[in-house]
């Protein structure tokens, strides 16, 4: 509830590092390619040293009683930093040697600081240190610096002590000499590293070097740290104590020690898998990440213009009180913190669309947290439902302190993109989808498409061991302008194909152009192929001899142009184009370019989807048919246009292509669909001479082309009263059923005669030379579907059931024509084309009136009409729609002649593919197009890596000299006073090798202290546990070593 005592608070920059991400647009982008970071360990992790397998039985794969050791892990993965731990310490004036040997989390913690900061377009200089501070949710675990300030201060004297024992001939100077080379293999401890030892030096440093004079502590609230620090600071800024307050959880280092602690509790998955809400989900696997916010009022952010990601309402916090146990969720617990949140908003949980989840994949917890969502969220209103579930845990792991930062981080990014991010998952658990429950777990990424008049709003979970609860609740931002993904990102956002394109005046010059990229491809073999699109582009030269090529990855790039380069060799060549994406014009194409607009039959589930995830103009437009009927429908259109990924039942499954295929949802997802690349193609500069509309399409093509002068308003109102004139048509019996026939194959002279045979055939629609539709009743098609496939025909029978374009659809052309008298219609410069007459459009507005109404009582004279336009010097089609129907009719129809042909749409590349081809193809052929959407500005360059920060904990290490030393000290004090004879080896090393140790011929311990043969099997005995460990160490030192030498 944004109040002068309670304000709403924007989350105006951001900064992320989690595993396989650097940044945060890696982050979402990975995110949005349902990437799977989990990984396992760099060798400096020693894995070797601490792993011991275990069946999923439970049951140990070794010799030793069958059970799991003690203090070992089961599992080798999780979401691991890898090499993306780095840190620059000279740019903070920061002592490389006191980074060597503090906790790295506190290093990253300020890297990422200043990321938020510069993320919110803050300098140094803009904002108010004493209004400023720094509040991070942080677990007190051990790690590199602690792990080793306790090797210094007492391990290693333990070690010494217990030797000393054992080894009571050994002089005082040999101890302090090995005291010396024990301490040698560690890091340092010194003034310069002590700060790196103290846990809240993480938020002081980062107060220190970015002066900031507000606050500053870290929280330790378990699993829900990071939404307790982000609710601190959301106080601190409503209490009016600061006006900027950075804000998250970090916990870039998840050592060894940490994954024992959950592998004792079992909550590790044994099968090294992290598929939160799944069947068959055994356990959580660790993660390794850190987040931070840039958080202000939201009063202030809006007055100074910030972009805000999302505006945080509320978080919630509850405790388990007396619960099972101080590990075990609580479902009442979780209950309370969300009511709490819902409450303290104002808001009703009815309006939230998504939920980004705690989900850890540990079975109970997830159990408990689906109850606790359906107690609050309630039933779903519709037959579907509707609202999206995902965990980030199931790609990055779990990151304890910094999940709820990792899982804000997700959310803030959802609503400002309107995008719901998927989560990995094979199989939803049974009692997720179960039910009236208004959860569908998303697995898949899709475009938010939302008509409701409140903001889109998200909750977000997290919840810790010890029974802390927390929820948050967020929304969009007021008044922002949403960007184009992929210029947010600076990339795509997943493994697909890019756009190159080359002009110069003559073929020497092109040649030259496309041999200078390819020597930079052979130089930089894995080159950033969107980088280098967007270089040509923004260095585009304006000749005639074009190319267009799109490609995959730099290899495949280098391929494609070798062939080019052949193919141009021969100077008469003057076109190419190849199905994989290779188009060649050596001049301009001299001619008109016109839109083709399709009607009902094109429209297809998931339609343009990954189109509306990129550009937000598709989005919208899907957006404009889901507010026609906000909460007047059991089902939204976006239901059924874009259906839940999981959660349907197999009678929904059935159900929901027919609601696509009527007449509610039919032609208006069309027109949406129609409308939004018409804006789309817009936004790249593409202008059309001529208008066509196939069908009710026709509808898309007057509103586009500007002959319906209606704001967007105006339309929808329009649309909603064609369609309750049909519901009343139809309900009085005035629409007849019957069936619609494809016909292939065959031309429309070769059918007449069966068309002529039954006068309840009616021809509907000539689309080309080899495809025509016929409407009858059941038996008449029937009976003309078995004569023509007689005479060679390919015959389908279509979905749809409505006699459109036939006479039987009088009344309902009356009724529409009623309609358009009230509707403001215009004669423009545009040339609209009619598919009734296969002319354009008469000039007075009555007559264009007559002419819109008589499409639905007359046939789509669809190939005549593009002969036509090609003898009115069209020579550029593209149709601007779901599917490509109108295009391979357009082909089909002018055949060889000089033409390009083209859809906004392909089912089988996609329409986010097929858009690179279609701006490739027209701008070969000479039709202007603007790539800067694809772009959105100059690319920033690239940067060297930070130096790596190793996060793994210090062990001692002894060399191979050190041990031979130790060895010769032992012998040479053994001459003044041994237990053994004189030439006679102690049995620990009765085989003579160096390091190596007869176990065989090791005496028992002695139960006595006072027996010297006891002491001395005492210290076989260690020796024999040094060794073991040594040897298991060894090697993964030595790699260390070697890499840190390398750097």
């Amino acid at each position: 509830m944004n109040t002068a005592q309670n304000p709403d608070i924007a989350i105006v920059g951001m900064a992320g590092l989690f595993p396989q991400a650097e940044n945060l647009a890696a982050y979402w982008a990975n995110i949005l390619g349902k990437c799977d970071a989990i990984d396992e360990p760099l060798p400096d992790w020693n894995a070797d040293r601490f792993y011991e397998p275990v069946a999923e039985t439970g049951h140990a794969d070794d010799s030793r009683g069958g059970y799991l050791e003690r203090a070992k892990i089961y599992t080798r993965r999780g979401g691991f930093l890898r090499d993306l731990s780095r840190f620059n310490a000279r740019a903070f004036g920061i002592m490389p040697v006191s980074v060597a040997s503090g906790e790295p989390d506190q290093f990253h913690a300020l890297d990422l600081a200043k990321s938020a900061l510069q993320d919110a377009h803050i300098n140094a200089h803009e904002y108010c240190p004493e209004a400023t501070g720094i509040i991070l949710g942080h677990g007190i675990h051990p790690n590199r610096a602690s792990v080793n300030g306790v090797q210094h201060g007492m391990m290693v004297d333990q070690m010494l002590d217990l030797l000393a024992a054992a080894l009571p001939e050994m002089s005082a100077e040999r101890w302090r000499e090995l005291r010396k080379q024990f301490k040698s293999e560690l890091l340092p401890m010194d003034a310069d590293s002590i700060p790196g030892l103290v846990p809240n030096m993480m938020t002081g440093r980062i107060a220190n070097r970015l002066n900031l004079m507000g606050p500053n502590y870290i929280v330790d609230a378990a699993c829900a740290s990071s939404l307790i620090a982000v609710e601190h600071a959301m106080q601190e800024l409503r209490l009016g104590r600061a006006d900027l307050m950075l804000a998250g959880g970090v916990n870039t280092s998840t050592p060894p020690l940490v994954h024992m602690v959950f592998c004792e509790l079992g909550a590790l998955s044994r099968k090294s898998r992290i598929r939160p809400f799944a069947a068959g989900a055994d356990g959580t696997l660790l993660g390794e990440g850190g987040g931070i916010l840039a958080l202000k009022r939201l009063d202030d952010a809006l007055r100074a213009g910030d972009r805000i990601y999302a505006v945080l309402k509320s978080i919630g916090q509850s405790s388990d009180g007396r619960a099972k146990g101080l590990m075990a969720p609580r479902l009442e617990g979780e209950v309370l913190a969300m009511r709490r949140a819902w409450r303290q908003a104002g808001l009703d949980p009815a309006s939230v669309g998504l939920i980004e989840a705690h989900g850890t994949g540990i079975p109970l917890g997830d159990e408990t947290e689906i109850q606790a969502l359906r107690q609050v969220l309630g039933e779903r209103q519709g037959r579907l439902p509707d609202v999206a579930l995902g965990s980030v845990k199931s790609m990055i792991g779990h990151c304890i302190p910094a999940a709820g930062a990792a899982s804000l981080i997700k959310t803030a990014l959802a609503l400002y993109h309107r995008v719901l991010p998927p989560t990995l998952c094979d199989e939803v658990r049974a009692d997720l989808t179960s039910g009236k429950g208004r959860l569908y777990l998303n697995t898949e990424t899709r475009p938010w498409i939302h008509g409701r008049p409140t903001p889109r709003r998200a909750g977000v979970n997290a919840f810790g061991f010890g029974g802390i609860n927390t929820h948050a609740i967020l929304e969009e931002a007021p008044g922002q302008s949403d960007e184009p993904l992929s210029a947010f990102l600076g990339r795509r956002w997943k493994s697909s194909n890019e756009l190159l394109i080359f002009a110069q005046p003559d073929r020497a010059a092109l040649l030259q152009q496309i041999e200078a990229v390819r020597e930079r491809l052979r130089s930089v073999p894995a080159m950033d192929l969107r980088a280098l699109a967007a270089e040509l582009w923004q260095q585009r030269g304006q000749g005639a001899q074009r190319l267009a090529v799109v490609a995959e990855e730099s290899r495949t790039l280098e391929t494609r142009l070798a062939a080019i380069v052949g193919k141009l060799a021969d100077p008469a060549r003057e076109r190419l184009q190849t199905r994989d994406g290779v188009y060649f014009s050596a001049r301009p194409a001299a001619g008109r370019v016109a839109l083709l607009f399709p009607g009902e039959n094109s429209q297809y589930p998931d339609m343009l989807r990954d189109l509306a995830v990129e550009f937000p103009t598709v989005r919208r437009g899907f957006d404009f048919l889901d507010g026609l009927y906000a909460g007047e429908r059991d089902l939204a259109p976006s239901q059924a246009v874009f259906p839940p990924p999981t959660g349907l039942t197999a009678e929904d499954q059935q159900w929901l292509p027919a609601q696509l295929q009527g007449m509610e949802l039919g032609s208006e997802s069309v027109f949406a669909a129609d409308q939004a690349l018409f804006a789309l193609l817009t936004a790249f500069g593409i202008r059309a001479d001529a208008w066509l509309g196939h069908s009710t399409g026709e509808n898309a093509a007057l509103v586009a082309s500007g002959v319906i002068r209606l704001d967007q308003a105006g339309v929808g109102a329009c649309i909603r009263r064609m369609n309750t004139l049909y519901q009343e048509l139809e309900s009085a019996g005035a629409i007849p059923d019957g069936k619609l026939l494809s016909v292939g194959a065959l031309t429309l002279q070769e059918a007449q005669d069966v068309l002529a045979a039954d006068a309840r055939l009616h021809l509907t629609m000539d689309n080309c030379a080899n495809q025509f539709i016929l409407f009858g009743p059941a038996e008449a098609i029937a009976a003309a579907h078995a004569a023509l496939k007689q005479r060679g025909g390919f015959c389908t029978e279509l979905a749809l059931d409505r006699g459109y374009h036939t006479p039987l659809m009088a009344p309902m052309a009356e009724a529409f024509r009623a309609l358009f008298a009230e509707v403001d219609f215009a004669s423009t410069e545009q040339i609209l084309y009619s598919c009734v007459t296969a002319e354009p459009f008469p000039a007075e507005v009555e007559a264009i009136r007559d002419t819109a109404a008589a499409q639905y009582t007359r046939p789509v004279r669809f190939r005549e009409s593009i002969e036509h336009l090609y003898r009115d010097g069209v020579r550029a089609f593209v149709e601007v729609g779901p599917e490509s129907h109108l295009t391979a009719f357009v082909r089909d129809i002018l055949r060889k002649r000089p033409h390009v042909a083209v859809s906004c749409d392909d089912r089988r590349r996609g329409a986010d593919q097929q858009l690179r081809h279609l701006l490739g193809q027209l701008f070969a052929y000479g039709v202007p197009v603007d790539l800067h959407p694809l772009y959105g500005g100059t690319l920033e360059p690239a940067t060297q890596p930070a130096p790596y920060l190793s996060t793994a904990i210090p062990l001692i290490q002894p060399s191979a000299p050190m041990m031979a030393q130790l060895r010769e000290w032992l012998v040479e004090d053994r001459k003044v006073s041994s237990p053994f004879e004189d030439g006679e080896k102690s049995p620990a090393f009765a085989k003579g090798e160096p390091g190596e140790i007869d176990r065989e011929r090791t005496p028992a311990l002695s139960k006595s202290p006072l027996d010297p043969k006891g002491a001395s099997a005492a210290l076989t005995g260690h020796f024999d546990l040094m060794q073991e460990f040594l040897r298991q160490q060894e090697r993964v030192m030595s790699a260390w070593l070697d890499r840190r030498r390398r750097q």
